[in-house]
């Protein structure tokens, strides 16, 4: 399907939901908002304006996915939406509007810049990034205490056997892989922090899922969260090892300053523990999560004889800087 058409099908969507929300009479006005470039062929997110003044947003996926999968991840998203609706500064845009049997939500507006803005802003000194980092670390944590469950102990099981899968098909050569050594150097790795990290106790809570820097958006009171994407999980140290490495090699350390776990900068580390109350470095359930996180984006790397631009190759070294730091520092 291409873009417009995608976009054609979103807006008549519209049309035939708004009896059902009591809003066919509202004149509306549509803007498309971003959607992860590997979707955009069968996705589309529009911010609808209405003639009363009323901001929706209206996010359709015409893919095929098990609908049982997304409705979990709806009740996520309205479970996190309930328990922060108390909390000041925080917020999850309740969902309005649902569909039984296809990828189709009608939600409330949030307002804001994306935090990966945000940061950008305090580079040209436009924002205070340590301020920014606290603010949303501090969020973070409201968004896990309200699902808090009781102590449990982590099992890495499932994680290793896919680890192990594709190791050996990159062994065996039957999947190419970038920095084929290192990536089989890091499944190692997994298997060893997956032994430190077995029976580990933590607090489990409900994972937002795709917690990155641009599913963040921030105003000068409220930090909202948008575009959940878990439909069972509850290890939130994930949420926060894929908040730094989910862009990599975005939120990296770079040239002047102090690195930190995983080459994040040490002051940006300092700053959003310093919000989110709790610093998890030290904690083996979080190292294997980090790693886990590593393993993931470098799936997500060009194939060997797969053309590399700018990008990705900064996508490249940043995989192999975070590898290199994790070996250098592996706990005894």
């Amino acid at each position: 399907m291409q873009r417009d058409e995608t976009q054609a099908r979103t807006e008549d969507l519209w049309g035939e939901i708004a009896p059902d929300l009591g809003m066919s009479g509202l004149e509306p006005r549509f803007r498309r908002m971003k959607v992860n470039c590997r979707y955009v062929d069968r996705r589309c997110v529009l911010a609808v304006s209405l003639s009363d003044g009323t901001e929706l947003v209206l996010r359709a996926d015409f893919g095929e996915d098990r609908i049982d999968r997304f409705q979990r991840i709806v009740n996520r998203h309205r479970a996190a939406a309930q328990g922060v609706e108390a909390v000041a500064g925080v917020n999850v845009p309740k969902i309005i509007w649902q569909h039984p049997t296809r990828h189709f939500t009608v939600m409330e507006f949030a307002p804001g810049e994306t935090a990966f803005r945000e940061l950008d802003l305090s580079d040209f000194g436009l924002a205070n990034r340590a301020q920014t980092l606290q603010r949303i670390g501090q969020a973070v944590a409201e968004l896990h205490a309200c699902s808090k469950t009781e102590q449990r102990e982590f099992w890495p099981k499932h994680n290793l056997n896919r680890v192990a899968d594709r190791a050996r098909d990159v062994r065996s050569g039957v999947l190419g892989m970038r920095k084929k050594a290192k990536f089989l150097g890091l499944c190692a790795y997994l298997h060893r922090a997956g032994r430190r990290a077995r029976g580990v106790s933590f607090a489990g809570a409900i994972e937002h899922g795709d917690l990155h820097l641009r599913n963040i958006l921030m105003t000068e009171d409220t930090v909202s969260f948008i575009d959940f994407a878990n439909d069972r999980n509850a290890v939130p140290q994930n949420d926060i090892a894929n908040l730094w490495l989910a862009n990599c090699p975005d939120h990296l350390a770079q040239a002047g300053q102090k690195v930190g776990y995983g080459q994040v900068a040490e002051a940006d580390w300092a700053a959003f523990f310093s919000g989110y109350g709790q610093d998890f470095r030290l904690d083996p359930v979080f190292q294997f999560c980090f790693a886990m996180r590593l393993f993931s984006v470098w799936r997500r790397l060009p194939a060997p004889m797969d053309p590399v631009d700018p990008r990705a190759q900064a996508m490249i070294n940043g995989v192999v800087s975070v590898f290199n730091w994790l070996i250098e520092n592996e706990p005894d």
